[in-house]
């Protein structure tokens, strides 16, 4: 089953999983390097992923690196759609 990828809002065309995975590597490396030079109240959103309700299958991933502070990333979790999951790092 392919997925629907997306890199910053802009659409790229279905996928395998394993693209999905290696984007999400590579995201995750670029954010742990940005996530050095944030402050401690901030965070590196770099991916969300979508899953459909009734099924809970996999059918997206947006992936990008967004620095945002902590309080607008729960603001974010609080209203984005309970079929989605969001990953971040955070400087500690």
């Amino acid at each position: 089953m392919d997925i629907d990828i997306y890199i910053d809002s802009v659409y790229y065309g279905f996928h395998p999983i394993e693209t999905v995975e290696d984007y999400f590597r590579e995201y995750r490396r670029i954010a742990a390097e940005k996530v050095r030079k944030i402050d401690w109240d901030e965070v590196i959103l770099y991916a969300i992923y979508s899953y459909d309700e009734t099924t809970q299958g996999f059918i997206s991933a947006e992936f990008m690196c967004l620095r945002m502070n902590f309080s607008r990333y729960t603001e974010l979790c609080s209203k984005i759609s309970k079929t989605c999951r969001l990953f971040c790092l955070k400087n500690r």
